[in-house]
This record gives structure tokens, sequence and C-alpha cells, in this order.
């Protein structure tokens, strides 16, 4: 989000943000207005909960944490500096603060930006959203059905509450189903991946605009790459949990007997003692670190999933919630690595991605196949809703 707010500030737009306060700096050194909505206590609280990071209840906080806190928050931030036939919103998919205004006021137009495709209901090829070998995903009539059942018994109990009462408050009446299709901008979506990652995704159309990955990497880089093509290992830079995560991979490395690299921003999850071939670094540009890399095992976030697509290098994917599943669905079905179901099988399948030809090939094919700067592309789309909100402004006068 911040990637696409430069990009409109490079075209001399004034770009407001709402986010968690341990971002507002990088925002604010961007040229970008930070108003945080979630204070850094609250923020690494959540993240620390080891229920964040399990498939249903990580969900369910999350969407419990948003209507509760984020959603009045964000809702004030709105008010506050909407400037009517000059404001368009730009919102994250879990930001109900805009869809909402957006229907008490249809002149303010509304991009929803979405940074992976397993929030999109695809009924012909639904996103795959847990770990468990039998998912409903056909006939589209029981994946209807399905999510009918979720949002019926795990969605509008967590969430609908909140979202008509804040509905109220602008006369606006009740919803129900709040995550099937309501959520969604009936204006622009914004796909933040291409399409040959997602091509279900086409059935939004011409709603939704595939921009491709944001590979914008605004971390620092190290003084020096490590030039040993070192096997990378991270669980996501919001992970509090991973050292025994971190022992699997010294092991396998071991056992290998090749370099590995252990990366975390909490110094914590590193193992006390590590062989001679493991090193340990905190957040860097991962843009540069895997183009140096021999593979990368990763928890499958959208983000190091797309840089790990840029680079041309293997995956191991262990995903553990939210989007990750799909990610990695979507990866294998690139032959670009593999699931690791089991940490105790992590040497297997470094072994399979390390030597096999057409995983390695894949993964060049694919880097070959991302165009551009997909931050520039969305501040295109966005720039051509706001022209067209006001051709609609000027008619109706």
């Amino acid at each position: 989000m911040v990637a696409i707010g430069v990009a409109l500030r490079r075209r001399g737009y004034e770009v407001i943000i709402s986010l968690a306060q341990p971002y507002a700096k990088v925002a604010q050194d961007a040229g970008l207005i930070a108003e945080p909505v979630i204070e850094t206590a609250r923020f690494e609280e959540l993240l620390s909960n080891p229920a964040m990071w399990k498939p249903i209840r990580g969900a369910r906080a999350i969407l419990r944490e948003i209507v509760s806190d984020f959603l009045p928050r964000h809702a004030d931030v709105i008010q506050r500096y909407h400037r009517p036939g000059e404001t368009v919103l730009v919102s994250h998919p879990l930001d109900l603060a805009s869809r909402i205004h957006r229907d008490a006021d249809p002149s303010t137009p509304l991009a929803g930006v979405h940074l992976a495709p397993s929030i999109l209901r695809t009924f012909d090829d639904p996103p795959r959203l847990s770990p468990w070998p039998i998912e409903v995903r056909r006939p589209q009539w029981l994946v209807r059905a399905a999510y009918y059942a979720i949002d019926k018994i795990a969605v509008d109990p967590v969430i609908a509450g909140n979202v008509n009462r804040a509905r109220a408050d602008v006369g606006l009446p009740p919803i129900r189903r709040v995550m099937h299709d309501w959520w969604l901008s009936p204006d622009r979506i914004l796909a933040m991946y291409p399409d040959w990652f997602a091509p279900a995704t086409h059935q939004f159309a011409p709603r939704l605009v595939h921009c491709g990955f944001p590979l914008h990497d605004a971390a620092d880089s190290p003084s020096s790459l490590p030039i040993n093509r070192p096997i990378v290992f991270t669980a996501g830079t919001a992970h509090h949990h991973c050292r025994e995560f971190f022992s699997a991979a010294a092991k396998a490395c071991h056992s290998l007997g090749r370099p590995g690299l252990l990366v975390s921003t909490h110094a914590k999850n590193f193992p006390d003692r590590l062989p001679p071939n493991m090193e340990t670094t905190g957040y860097v540009s991962f843009a540069k670190l895997f183009s140096v890399a021999s593979a990368v095992v990763h928890h499958g976030g959208i983000g190091t999933t797309s840089q790990c697509f840029a680079a041309g290098v293997p995956q191991v994917v262990r995903p553990m919630a939210f989007d990750q599943f799909d990610n990695t669905t979507r990866v294998e079905r690139l032959n670009c690595g593999r699931w690791l179901r089991n940490d105790y099988r992590i040497t297997e399948a470094l072994q399979t991605v390390l030597n096999d030809a057409k995983i390695i090939a894949s993964t060049e094919a694919i880097k070959q196949r991302i165009q551009g700067d997909a931050s520039e592309r969305a501040a295109d789309e966005i720039q051509r809703l706001m022209a067209a909100a006001k051709l609609n402004i000027k008619s109706d006068i």
C-alpha cells in the first residue's frame, strides 16, 4: 500500500494512509501522511499470539480486531480528510470503513487493493483456504453452499454486528454475508498479482484489473551479500515463534552439506547454537538476497512468494495461515517449488527443488514473465477512476 501511495505522491497527490504504528515512519519517510490506527503495543500483542498463526483462529482473531477497533478509527480518518469531489478511497480488503463510506457517498470512488487471490471467491477454481487434504472444490453448487455455511457460522457472527452498527450510524440498512460480495469495491478491484498467477479471477473483469506483483522492497541491504549461495530460511518478518523451524533448518543444511541463512527480526527465534555453515540476519532486502540464494524456504506470504518468482529461485513453502495455503498451491501448480507439510521432511523437500531440472527451468521461465512496476499500474487505474468520478459529478451539475 505504501508503494502505491508513493506512486500517487510522485504524481502530485496528497496521500493519507492508515496503518499500524510500527510502519508509520516508513510512510512518513516516503512523503505520505501517516495516520496510525493500531498502536505498537497492540500490534505486537496480536502478532506474538501463537493462535494468530492457526488457519481458523488466526482469521477470526484478525476479523474481530478489525471490526472492534480498526473500523471506527479508520472511519474517523476518512471523515477528517474527505474532500467532496476530490477524494478517492484506496482500500485494503479488510478496510471495511472505506466500503461503508462508499455506500453512504457513492460519489466517492473506491479502489480495492487485493494483494493475493485467496480472498476472491472464484467458484470454478476456488482458492485453497486450509492445510487439510480435502476441501470442497467441485461442483460449483457445493462450493457456493460451503461459502454460505462459512459466512453463516464463522464470519457474520464475528463481524456483521459491528459492520451494521457502523452502517446505521450513517443511515444505511443492515447487510448479511459481509465477506461474500459486498466487501468488494463496486468501482475497481486492483489485483496486485499477474493474471497467470490466478487465471480464474478474470471472472471479475472488467471491474478487476491485474496490475502484477508490487516488488517494492524498502528494506536495507546488508553491506555485502553472501557469496556462497545459501539456502535462505524465513518464517515471515512478523512471526515470533519459529525457533523450532530454524533448528530443523540448521539440521537440514548440515545433512545436505550446504550453507544456510536464517532471517528474522526477532533474535529470540535463532537457536543458541548453530553449525559453522549457518548464519543469521535481521530483515534485509529480499529482492537482493534472493537473487544470490540457491533456494528459499518460507511461509508463503504473497510478498515473499512474489520476490522468489522475481529472483527465479526454487521455493519450499510451509504455510501456516491466511492466504499462505492458496499461494503455496499456486507455487506448486507453476512447478516453482514444493509444499512442506512437516518440518521433519525439510531435507527431502530441499533435495527435490535443488536438483529437479524441471523446477529450476520453471523458476527461470516465471522470472522472465515478471513485468514492470505494478504500483505504477495501480496508480494509473486510480487516476482513471478519479477522472471518471469527476466527469460524473460534472454531468450531474
